[in-house]
């Protein structure tokens, strides 16, 4: 694999994990009650405790997507440039 596919790769990666993450954002902004009325029956916990927690679990989501895709793009870039 070529470094210009390589930073392809990673593009779209990083495009479809913005977006991905761009959509739980929404629904967790929007729908948390609705989601909740879903997931009611496997979370034992409250409303607070469960959006506490996907707030916990998008910020995770949000870091690994900064570290395993946005860096390595941003690097390759900044490599392709220096050549």
């Amino acid at each position: 694999m070529t470094l210009a596919q390589l930073k392809a790769f990673l593009w779209q990666c990083t495009k479809l994990n913005f977006f991905v993450l761009l959509l739980f954002s929404l629904v967790l902004l929007f729908f948390t009650d609705q989601v909740f009325a879903l997931h009611e029956h496997f979370y034992g916990g409250t409303l607070v405790a469960f959006k506490r927690d996907l707030y916990l679990v998008m910020g995770v989501y949000k870091l690994l997507w900064i570290f395993f895709n946005a860096i390595p793009y941003w690097v390759l870039r900044s490599m392709e440039k220096a050549a």
